[in-house]
This record gives C-alpha cells, structure tokens and sequence, in this order.
C-alpha cells in the first residue's frame, strides 16, 4: 500500500482542527471515538515525518578521509574520570533529545560509545566523529565498526555481546586489525566492556521500545543507515580532549573541507568538570556551526524534576552557545543553567535566551597626589 505522506499530515491537520471546534458538542460515546482517530492519526503522521525516505550515502571524496586522518589526537589525560573507563552511557532518558536533533543531518560530534550510534539513528548526519579523551573508548568503538560491518539486524549486533559469543567475536576481532598493538587493544576494550555493553543496549532496546521510540536496536532502517555510514567510511572516531588545543580544532578544519556544517555536538556532562578556560572557547568557537546546529548536554544536577533522577538534559542552539561563549560573564556551564527553561513534565530543559550584558566598568578611583 502506497502512502502520500503530505496528504495524512493535511487531514490530520483538518481532523484536529475540526475536533478543537466540535468535540465539547458530541455524545462521550462519539467524543472517545474521535479523540482516538485524532490521536492514531498524529501518531501515524509523525512517525512517517520521522522515517522520511532517504537514498544511501555514497562512499566520500578522497579529500574529505585525507582530512580526517590529519586530525592530531590530543595527548591522554593524567588520570580518568572517577578513574574509570565509560563503557557505556550512563544517561537513561536520551530519548529527550530525539526532537531537537532528528533529521539534522550534516556532522554529529558526540562523546562516548553507544549513545554516538543512538543519536546517529535519529539525526541522519553524513559524518559522525565519536570523540573522547579515553583511548579505550575510541579502541570500543573499532570493536563496534567490526560487528556492525559482520551483523545484517540490530539482533545479530546484540548477540556480539553475548557471553556464549565471546570466544567467536574475539575471534572476529582478532583476524580484523593488521597491527598487532591495535588489535590487542581493541580486544582487551570488547573484553572489559562487553558485560557493561549487553546490559546497556538491552536496556536502551527495552526501556525506549516500551514508550515507542525507535532506536538503532529496534528499527532495520536506522540500523542499516548507521552501518552505511561505517561502509561508506563516515565514522572517524577521536582521541579528544574539549580543553585541549588540537583535536576538536582539527576536527573543525577537516569539517570545513566537507563543507558540512556541525549540525550535533553532544558534549554529555563533560563540562561540569572544567571551567571555560581559552583553549576550550577556541575549540567550540572554530566549529562549522549554521542556523539548524544544536548542542545537547547532560548536567548531574539532581534536581526533582531530573527525568532519571541523575541528569538534566539541556539542548542549546550553535549559536546561542556562541553567544554565551563571548560574554566575559559566561566562566563555565553554570553561569548558563540558571537561564535555562525546564518543562518540568518531561525534565526536558532548553538554553534559548542571550547572555546578560556584562557589568559596567567599575569607576577608576582618582589618584592620590
């Protein structure tokens, strides 16, 4: 059956608007009846706008893999996080920023493992660059390339991940990377990572399949554009450092090449940890973003509305974070998060308004003679 997916949107339209004049006048056996076409009928609409068909991405130009193997990796950090490698994400409602990145397009740049390929799904970009200060995530996410290109369903990804597989996708990994330095650390990362990794995805699968929100795991078509995207030689994943001075700043000279803007940077709750320091500004300022570009970002705020009673999950336009990036005010992300508005139904937050302006001069104090 063929749809015209402008026409359902037009009679949704038509269906609400009649509904919005009429439904107070109905009997409540008419009134329920037409509330659930309504609802069925949106519901219908959004997820064809949400899987608008797109033709296959194409292998890139020569240039723009020349560019990206030019990035410098920034040096490793003295010491990890709490002293930990992040296997997986930790962040339980990321469906909440489905709807400010879906369909952007262009580069997405995102710290971590699972959630880059999460959010690759929803926002259909032509480039990803997995980026973290961990060698042993950007190891993880070599390990992710092998058993996306070696599984045709999110089901046979998943099963990579399993105890009874290990032995078989160790294997796998083994006979996939011609450097032996590579490929021993690529192993011991599948290694270490593996029982934290079945737990998550599984998790992400269930939790988001129970309130219909299509992922990776659960939706052939945005798991066949991501392993695309790997065939097509679109994932250049980094060792980064957002405080450092040349890799987020390569990474944006290489997306000037593609002519791409930066439509998604993900920044998790890096910033919570440093204070907005020359090196950092510089490296989000030397960034492609256009007028369709969003930041997202995890704080650990604890607050009551905090949806998974962890985080608040805060979205940002490029260019309203440019903005504040100027203001002499804006020393850190929480000179920002006052100013942020919360729909405290969803714990959903936005940073749309600009920086305050800056104090006036304090007045010289005159000279004794």
């Amino acid at each position: 059956m063929n749809f015209n997916t402008g026409k359902i949107v037009e009679y949704s339209r038509k269906i609400v608007y009649t509904t919005t004049l009429e439904v107070s006048t109905m009997s409540p056996s008419n009134r329920s009846t037409v509330l659930s076409l309504v609802l069925s009928t949106l519901l219908v609409s959004g997820s064809l706008r949400a899987q608008a068909p797109q033709a296959p991405l194409g292998p890139i130009p020569e240039a723009w893999t020349q560019a990206f193997k030019q990035v410098r990796f920034d040096p490793p950090p003295p010491s990890l996080t709490r002293n930990s490698h992040y296997w997986v994400s930790n962040e339980e409602r990321q469906d909440l920023f489905r709807e400010p990145i879906l369909n952007k397009g262009g580069i997405l740049i995102g710290l971590g493992t699972d959630q880059v390929y999460l959010f690759a799904g929803w926002a259909r970009p032509e480039i990803v660059v997995p980026l973290d200060f961990d060698q042993a995530v950007v190891d993880l996410h070599a390990a992710y390339r092998v058993f996306f290109l070696a599984s045709p369903t999110p089901e046979d990804l998943l099963r990579w991940f399993d105890t009874r597989k290990e032995k078989e996708a160790l294997k796998l990994l083994e006979g996939s990377f011609s450097d032996d330095k590579e490929r021993q650390a690529v192993m011991k990362a599948y290694t270490l990572g593996r029982k934290f990794i079945r737990n998550r995805l599984n998790r992400v699968k269930n939790s988001y399949g129970r309130i219909n929100i299509p992922t990776f795991l659960t939706d052939q078509a945005q798991y066949d554009f991501i392993v695309n995207l790997i065939k097509t030689g679109r994932v250049f994943p980094v060792r980064g450092d957002l405080t450092q001075a040349s890799t987020v700043r390569d990474v944006a000279q290489a997306a000037k090449v593609t002519g791409l803007p930066v439509r998604v940077l993900y920044l998790s709750n890096a910033e919570q940890y440093f204070d907005y320091l020359p090196d950092f500004v510089q490296n989000m300022m030397s960034l492609p973003f256009d007028g369709q570009s969003v930041v997202i970002r995890t704080l650990g705020m604890k607050t009551a509305w905090a949806p998974d009673g962890l985080y608040e999950y805060i979205s940002q336009s490029g260019e309203n974070f440019r903005l504040w990036l100027q203001s002499p005010r804006t020393k850190s992300v929480w000179k920002m998060t006052p100013f942020r508005t919360v729909d405290k139904k969803t714990g959903a937050s936005v940073i749309d308004v600009p920086p305050p302006p800056p104090p006036p001069p304090k007045d010289e104090k005159p000279k004794k003679k």
